[in-house]
């Protein structure tokens, strides 16, 4: 088992437990529907393999694919799939979603991936005060991403015009800052 660098992203849908039965089962099928199209329409490629289904949301190691792609793309071409989704669903089908994106290195066995990035990205996608200023701001989507890959972005420019916040981090052993920004 050697590492490899690999970037992972996750969504996950706000209060997705307080949705009824037939409501959640019409959201779990259109966020995959959702971050397919996204991946598809951005070259990042999808493999079943590679993705792990968390009930209200999606986990997925993404390969090589930039962090370019991934920052100027992806996030984009995911929040219009989102905006175009919530036209068109009703109310009680609305969703807002949330992203993280983080890259690092992951050791993959016969069950799947397990690394630092995946940790963090899950945590990051949990954490109060990053739910708390999308919920409070009544934002359909936002994204989050780690320190680490944030200032790799950043320093190759690939943040200009977004106004990200600071966000502090501390879910389960996960004691860290993040970044986020709503579009």
């Amino acid at each position: 088992m050697r590492p490899r660098h690999r970037t992972c992203f996750a969504v996950d849908i706000s209060r997705f437990a307080s949705r009824d039965v037939t409501s959640q089962a019409y959201m779990r099928k259109a966020v995959g529907d959702i971050a397919k199209s996204a991946s598809a329409a951005t070259g990042v490629r999808w493999r079943s393999e590679k993705n792990i289904d968390r009930g209200d949301g999606l986990l997925v190691v993404t390969g090589k694919v930039g962090v370019e792609v991934l920052f100027r793309d992806f996030i984009r071409k995911l929040c219009g799939e989102v905006r175009g989704y919530n036209l068109l669903a009703a109310h009680p089908a609305k969703m807002q979603l949330r992203l993280a994106l983080d890259a690092g290195y992951l050791v993959k066995d016969a069950k799947g991936y397990s690394g630092t990035a995946l940790n963090r990205v899950s945590r990051m996608l949990d954490a109060p005060e990053f739910k708390a200023r999308m919920s409070a701001r009544k934002a359909e989507f936002a994204v989050i991403t780690s320190n680490e890959l944030h200032e790799v972005a950043d320093g190759y420019h690939l943040l200009e015009g977004w106004r990200l916040e600071k966000v502090p981090v501390n879910v389960k052993e996960t004691h860290t800052d993040a970044w986020m920004w709503i579009p």
